[in-house]
């Protein structure tokens, strides 16, 4: 997609939300999501006598939230406080995304405001942004809310925080996500979306999904910013 293509979507939205992991850095780069979720596993299991057959093929620790979440209330609390811990400490080798901070930069530069809406832990997203000097870029952050991991993207939920906390509309705001999920909830709720394939596959599944457009670099979105 030309600079010219991105610039007119990015015209209508003064508002930027951008996904955490993924566009804004690799969160689980030094210490992997799956290890995560063995941990996660072995603790759960520490819990209850017995996990649903299901659970033992999860890889994802969202994932496996979600589900603990459908097993008991109290296992789900065990697991997302796990999780908030195991996601604080991955953050500490997490790796940036090439030319994110350019383009955050871009962002204020131009006048937009721009919230990170994420489905992880809000301790691990400000931690992140306080080790590698960013958070003066980022106006808001909306993360995971802890007491119910059903309100994770794909529902609309943190997308629609978020525009209210920036005193917008959702059709103001263009989210910026590596995963399908990211598309659902912003097409859900009325904003833009553009994805961003950062591994081989990605594309074809981010426009099946709906996406405005998808980019395979971020310094394509700094430059169709400053195109404006």
């Amino acid at each position: 997609m030309t600079a010219e293509a991105l610039a007119a979507i990015l015209r209508r939205s003064p508002v930027i939300l951008l996904d955490f992991d993924g566009p804004v850095c690799s969160v689980f780069a030094g210490y992997p999501a799956a290890q995560i979720t063995e941990e996660l596993r072995a603790l759960a299991l520490d819990q209850v006598d017995e996990l649903p057959p299901a659970m033992s093929a999860i890889t994802s620790p969202h994932e496996f939230l979600i589900a603990s979440a459908e097993v008991s209330a109290e296992l789900a609390r065990h697991v997302e406080e796990a999780l908030q811990t195991a996601e604080t400490k991955a953050v500490e080798s997490a790796t940036p995304t090439p030319g994110v901070e350019e383009f955050l930069r871009a962002c204020r530069a131009t006048g937009r405001q721009l919230a990170i809406v994420s489905n992880n832990a809000g301790g691990s997203v400000r931690a992140y942004l306080d080790r590698v000097g960013l958070t003066e870029l980022v106006d808001h952050i909306e993360a995971r809310d802890p007491s119910d991991p059903a309100l994770m993207k794909p529902s609309p939920h943190l997308v629609e925080k978020a525009a209210q906390a920036l005193a917008v509309e959702p059709d103001a705001c263009t989210l910026i996500g590596d995963q399908t999920t990211d598309v659902q909830a912003a097409r859900a709720i009325g904003a833009a979306s553009i994805g961003y394939a950062n591994k081989p596959g990605k594309a074809d599944d981010l426009a099946a999904s709906g996406a405005d457009a998808v980019i395979a670099h971020i310094d394509e979105l700094t430059e169709a910013i400053r195109a404006n």
